[in-house]
């Protein structure tokens, strides 16, 4: 069984494999993932990037407190349908 994380981190891929034989960022692209929650993904993923400031990386992060719980809510829904559609072969988990 594959265990996947799904997780933000700036300027790097949302899933990540920590099996120390698969160690490291999957592309999406590669999983066996219908084509709308692979954008649900994608878009997930990039409101959490335009939130990095290249200019000062410590001042990164969502503008409200409100607007961060939101995307961690939208996170944990993300990763149970993730799982529902990889299914037995993969156990997937979020992150904060």
């Amino acid at each position: 069984m594959i265990k996947l994380r799904l997780t933000n981190e700036y300027l790097a891929g949302p899933i990540f494999c920590p099996d120390t034989d698969r160690m490291g960022h999957v592309d999406i692209e590669d999983l066996p993932l219908s084509q709308k929650l692979k954008s649900k993904i994608i878009e997930w993923d990039s409101e959490y990037q335009a939130t990095f400031n290249s200019d000062y990386p410590p001042d990164s992060g969502f503008i409200t407190p409100e607007a961060e719980l939101r995307h961690i809510a939208e996170g944990e829904k993300l990763a149970k349908l993730i799982q529902q559609e990889l299914e037995k072969n993969y156990t997937v988990e979020y992150c904060r």
